[in-house]
């Protein structure tokens, strides 16, 4: 049986504004619920806007391709 693989997300536009940055993601992974120069900042960030489950991940400096 073969293994299944979500579909690749592009998120260049919505992340380019905070590199170097980490961000909390919505969890349908359409928005920016979270954003701060800590992982922490991020999630109190999107947990004060409703977020449940946010994504957390690190934006680098230099943007380039990331898959979730």
């Amino acid at each position: 049986m073969p293994i299944s693989c979500p579909e690749p997300i592009d998120l260049t536009k919505i992340l380019e504004p905070y590199e170097g940055e980490w961000v909390a993601l919505s969890s349908d992974q359409k928005r920016v619920m979270g954003h701060g120069p800590t992982p922490h900042e991020a999630l109190e960030m999107a947990k004060e806007k409703g977020e449940k489950d946010p994504i957390l991940f690190g934006v680098p400096d230099a943007y380039s391709s990331h898959f979730l």
